[in-house]
């Protein structure tokens, strides 16, 4: 992990700097270390509430949720 701006500038500038293969290898060890990573045992997923009780599924679109009143 970067911790100063400065190591976060050279480590962008040493992945622009490689091949496409070599930077997709990269990025798909980023993301293979990424989603291996264990939840914290202290993870609680959230929970959606509404004044009407417990959620129980539906669309939750924007259009949805506001209708089609701009917001």
């Amino acid at each position: 992990m970067a911790r100063d701006p400065r190591d976060l500038k050279r480590l962008a500038e040493e992945l622009a700097s490689l091949s496409p293969e070599d930077r997709a290898r990269v990025m798909a060890e980023i993301r293979h270390r990424h989603a291996a990573r264990p939840l914290p045992k202290s993870f609680r997923p959230p929970l959606l509430k509404a004044s009407g009780g417990r959620w129980i599924g539906g669309d939750l679109r924007r259009e949805s949720l506001y209708g089609d009143d701009g917001r």
